[in-house]
């Protein structure tokens, strides 16, 4: 047994609050170890002081000065109300606050900002895919030249794979 459950039982045996086995094991304990031993005997000397009918008498005027003293009161200040329950208040304000800001920019959604799709994300909003290629086929002029040079490069039946001026 150690010298911490051997404390923890030598104040329950004071209350005789111990079953048989656990005071076997304090006395075999208490047998071995000689600082729960001076452990044990002071705990006696504190119990029988204690349980002693005489208690000493107070000293002279005691009550007449103690009394004064009870009477004494601490007149009531708003400021220290206010000191009281500002204290208590400035950290669980900024913790609401650090809550609504970070659900703020967490959970809500974007305001007004205009939404960019993928490319297979434009095909799945029933887009056209075909949208640019749609003046090369036509033979209409293109937008964008860079679309021309492209498919310009991919003709084979000439040559030259360069746009002639």
């Amino acid at each position: 047994m150690r010298c911490k459950k051997a404390e923890k039982l030598l104040s329950r045996s004071w209350d005789d609050r111990l079953n048989p086995v656990e005071k076997g094991e304090l006395e075999r304990h208490l047998s071995e170890c000689s600082s729960c031993q001076a452990l044990e005997k002071e705990y006696r000397s504190f119990m029988l002081t204690l349980r002693d009918d005489t208690f000493p008498e107070p000293q002279p005027y005691f009550w007449e000065r103690l009394e004064p003293r009870l009477k004494e009161s601490q007149p009531f200040t708003l400021w220290a109300l206010w000191k009281q329950w500002g204290l208590r208040a400035i950290p669980l304000s900024l913790a609401v606050i650090l809550f609504f800001t970070l659900t703020a920019t967490f959970l809500l959604p974007p305001a007004n900002e205009e939404i960019i799709f993928s490319r297979t994300e434009s095909l799945l909003q029933d887009e056209n895919p075909f949208q640019e290629s749609l003046p090369l086929l036509t033979g209409e002029a293109l937008d964008n030249p860079n679309m021309e040079l492209i498919f310009m490069a991919m003709d084979e039946t000439g040559d030259i794979r360069r746009k002639t001026p």
